[in-house]
C-alpha cells in the first residue's frame, strides 16, 4: 500500500476530529450537494435531506442497483515485474469511452501500460461461484496522462477497443462519469470503496465509512486530497471512492497510518496496541497496521491537472482525453450521452432474447486475421544471433515424403518469418502444421510478459485452408476440455525479449495457427520437463544471461492417426544451441511423446485412462537421430556440437537431472 507523505500530527488530529464529525449544515453547501445528486441520476426526496444533514442512513433501494452497475466498470490490474515471476496488482476503473484510471504507483509509464493485463468481472455470483471474466489490453499509444506518485499519484490511459478474445467490446461496461465541479461531499458523510484487495475478487466497503478531512485550503499540497476511514488493503490502489449517489469524488491513493516517534525514529503503531519501526511495518499485512484513515485524490484537483498536462507544449494531444476533460469541465458531454449522468452504459441486465444471441455469438468460432501487411519487416529467426553462425535446417527427402512447404507471399524461400522467430509450414491438407520452428532466446533482455486470453490467429501470408484453426481444436462434445490443446511451438515466452513493443509483438505472434500442433491436453499441460527444457538450459551453462538458439517441431510418421481430417503427430522434437564464453557451440536433442494418446483416437470424446505423461516419454537423443527420423536436416556445426554420448536410440529422462549437458 501506498503511504501518505503527510505525516505530521496536525493531520492526524484532524483525521481524528473528523471521525467524530456530523455534516454541517450550510445551507449553500447543502444545496451544492442535492444538485450533484440531481445531477448524478440518483434521484432527490426528503430522505436525502436528513442523509446529508446526519439525521438518518436510509438510502433507496436503487443504490443498491445503481452499485451493481457502478461495479462494472472497476477492473483489477495486473502488470508483471521486470523480471521473475512476480507482479504488482491494483485497482482502476472506466471514467470514458475506452478511458481508464488508476494510480502513477499502479502503472506508471507507458510501457507498464503495454505490459498490464485489465481483468473486469473477477468476482463471486449469487451462489458464491467465481464469474467469468473478461481481459483487455491498454492501449497507451490512443491516450496517456500520468502524475507521479509523490505529486497526485494518478494515470489516465486508454484501454483496447476490444477484448483479448475479440468477443467483448469495451462499451458493455460502462463508465463512471468524473465531475470537475466542488461540493460533492462533506466531512461527517458516507464513503463507498469499490477495489480489488490483494488482487482479490471485487469488494465493496459500505456504511463504517466517512470522510473525515476535505482538502485544506491553507496548504495547496494537501489541498488535492480527500481523507476518509475505511477497509482498504494492497491492491486496492486506483479504487473509485463514491458518494451515496454513486459518483465518484476522489481516486483511492494511500493509507495513513498512526505514526509514533520512539528514540528518534518512526514507529506504526499496530493493531494489537504494539508499535514497530516504520521500515519493519511498511512490509507487515496491512491488517496488522493500525490505520488512521485512508488518502484519495479529489476529482476536482485531477481533473485540473490533466487541463494543465495536456496543455503543456510537445504534449502528445489525444482526442480521448480531451473528450474527458471537455466533459469532465461540462464543455462538451461525451456522445451520445445524458450530461451528469454518474453512471453510464448498457442496462444492468439485458433482455432475455439479447442474453441468448449474445451467447451463441460468443460459442461460434471467429476466424481472427491480420492485415496482409502486418508483417511487414519481421526479421524472424537470425542464423547468426550466436557467435557460430547456424543456418535455417533443409527438408530432405524423408519430411518431403509428408508433404511440401506452404508457398509465402513475399518470401522466396517459403519461410514464415515473425518476431524473434520463423516457422515452414507443412501444406499437405492432412497435416497443416509445422515442418519445424526456429526461435532466437536472448536472456539478458527477456520481459516477463503475463499469458492473457488465448486468441490464435490466421496468418494472411498463406491460404487459411493450410492452417488448422478451431475446427480441428474446438466444440467437442466433452463437459469441459476438448481433445486436444492448442499446443505452442515456438514456447511463447522464448521470442519474448527485447524492447517492450517488441517483446510484445513477438508474444502476439506466437499466437499464429502456423505455430500450433495438436497436443492431446494431459500432455500438453502436464509433460513439465518438455516445456522447461529451454530453461533448464540457459540456466546451467557457463554463461549468466545465455542466447541459445532452439528448433522444435512435430514428427511425421506414416502410422499417425487420423482425427478430423488431420493426421496427428505422436512424437515431437527439440534441438537447443548455446554458446559458452569461448564461443564454442554447444547443441542437444530431445524427443517426447504423447504416442499413447495418438493412437486409437476416440471419436470426438474424452478418453478414459491416464491424464499426464508417463515416466520415459521424454528422451535426450542423438541429434543425428532427429535428422534420421524427421528428414530435417541441420548443418554439420550441430551435429558436430552434439554434447550427448549415449546410446544411439536415445536415453529415457525422468527428470531435468538426467540430461547431458554442458554444466556451469
Amino acid at each position: 500500500m501506498e503511504i501518505s507523505k503527510f505525516a505530521d500530527e496536525q493531520l492526524a488530529g484532524e483525521i481524528a476530529a473528523g471521525r467524530e464529525a456530523v455534516p454541517e449544515v450550510d445551507p449553500m453547501r447543502l444545496i451544492e450537494q442535492v444538485v450533484h445528486r440531481a445531477r448524478a441520476g440518483a434521484g432527490v426526496d426528503f430522505d436525502v435531506f436528513e442523509s446529508l444533514i446526519g439525521e438518518n442512513d436510509l438510502v433507496e433501494i436503487n443504490y443498491l442497483e445503481r452499485g451493481l452497475m457502478a461495479s462494472r466498470a472497476v477492473c483489477r490490474i495486473n502488470v508483471p515485474a521486470p523480471v521473475g515471476d512476480g507482479s504488482d496488482w491494483g485497482t482502476g476503473f472506466l471514467i470514458g469511452p475506452r478511458l481508464l484510471l488508476t494510480n502513477n504507483h499502479v502503472i506508471g509509464s507507458p510501457d507498464d501500460a503495454l505490459k498490464a493485463t485489465v481483468e473486469f468481472g473477477y468476482e463471486l455470483d449469487a451462489e458464491g461461484r467465481l464469474k467469468r471474466t473478461t481481459r483487455f489490453r491498454l492501449s497507451p499509444q490512443d491516450g496517456f496522462v500520468t502524475s507521479p506518485r509523490e505529486a497526485l499519484d494518478y494515470t489516465v490511459v486508454a484501454i483496447e477497443e476490444n477484448s483479448e478474445d475479440g468477443a467483448t467490446p469495451i462499451s458493455d461496461f460502462g463508465f463512471l462519469r468524473l465531475d470537475a465541479r466542488t461540493g460533492k461531499t462533506e466531512v461527517g458523510q458516507y464513503a463507498t470503496i469499490i477495489q480489488h484487495p490483494d488482487a482479490k475478487t471485487k469488494r465493496i466497503s459500505l456504511r463504517e465509512n466517512k470522510f473525515v478531512k476535505y482538502g485544506d485550503e491553507a496548504d495547496p499540497a494537501r489541498d488535492n486530497f480527500l481523507w476518509y476511514s475505511s477497509d482498504t488493503a494492497n491492491g486496492s490502489s486506483g479504487a473509485a471512492v463514491f458518494t451515496d449517489a454513486w459518483q465518484v469524488v476522489c481516486l483511492h491513493h494511500a493509507g495513513v497510518p498512526d505514526r509514533r516517534l520512539i528514540d528518534g525514529e518512526e514507529h506504526w503503531v499496530l493493531t494489537d496496541k504494539t508499535t514497530a519501526p516504520a521500515r519493519i511495518a511498511i512490509n507487515l499485512p496491512v491488517d496488522k497496521v493500525h490505520w488512521l484513515a485512508n488518502e484519495g485524490v479529489r476529482i476536482s484537483k485531477l481533473i485540473a491537472d490533466v487541463q494543465e498536462r495536456i496543455a503543456a507544449p510537445g504534449f502528445a494531444r489525444s482526442t480521448l482525453v480531451d473528450g474527458l476533460v471537455a466533459d469532465a469541465t461540462g464543455v462538451k458531454p461525451f456522445a451520445g450521452t445524458t450530461p451528469g449522468e454518474s453512471i453510464v452504459g448498457p442496462p444492468l441486465v439485458a433482455a432475455p432474447a439479447l442474453r441468448l444471441v449474445a451467447a451463441e455469438a460468443r460459442r461460434r468460432p471467429t476466424r481472427h486475421t491480420r492485415p496482409a501487411n502486418y508483417f511487414d519487416g519481421r526479421e524472424g529467426y537470425r542464423s547468426d544471433f550466436l557467435p557460430v553462425e547456424i543456418p535455417l535446417p533443409t527438408l530432405g527427402p524423408n519430411a518431403l515424403r509428408h508433404g511440401s512447404p506452404a508457398k509465402v507471399t513475399g518470401a522466396a524461400d517459403d519461410v514464415l518469418r515473425y518476431q524473434h522467430f520463423s516457422v515452414v509450414l507443412n501444406a499437405n491438407p492432412k497435416r497443416k502444421m509445422a515442418f519445424y520452428t526456429a526461435v532466437n532466446i536472448d536472456g539478458a533482455r527477456w520481459t516477463n510478459l503475463e499469458r492473457g486470453n488465448d486468441v490464435w490467429f490466421y496468418d494472411p501470408r498463406i491460404p487459411e485452408e493450410l492452417q488448422n484453426g478451431d475446427e480441428l481444436y474446438g466444440n467437442e462434445p466433452v463437459p469441459s476440455k476438448n481433445y486436444f490443446d492448442r499446443g505452442h511451438l515456438v514456447r511463447r515466452l522464448d521470442p519474448v525479449w527485447g524492447e517492450i513493443r517488441v517483446a510484445k509483438q513477438a508474444n502476439d505472434d506466437t499466437f499464429q495457427w502456423t505455430n500450433c500442433s495438436p497436443q492431446y491436453w494431459g500432455f500438453n499441460q502436464g509433460a513439465d520437463l518438455w516445456q522447461g527444457l529451454e530453461n533448464f538450459l540457459l540456466y546451467n551453462t557457463d554463461e549468466e544471461d545465455v542466447q541459445a538458439s532452439v528448433f522444435s517441431g512435430p514428427l511425421f510418421r506414416s502410422d499417425d492417426e487420423e482425427h478430423r481430417g488431420i493426421l496427428i503427430p505422436q512424437f515431437f522434437w527439440k534441438v537447443i544451441a548455446v554458446t559458452d564464453r569461448n564461443n564454442r557451440l554447444y547443441t542437444s536433442g530431445y524427443m517426447v511423446s504423447q504416442q499413447d494418446y495418438a493412437l486409437n483416437l476416440p471419436f470426438e470424446r474424452l478418453p478414459v485412462g491416464p491424464n499426464s505423461t508417463k515416466p520415459g516419454q521424454n528422451f535426450q537423443v542423438p541429434v543425428a537421430k532427429i535428422v534420421e527420423d524427421t528428414g530435417i536436416v541441420f548443418a554439420d556445426e550441430i551435429l558436430s556440437a552434439d554434447v550427448y554420448s549415449g546410446p544411439s536410440s536415445g536415453r529415457a529422462l525422468r527428470t531435468v537431472a538426467d540430461i547431458e549437458h554442458l554444466r556451469r
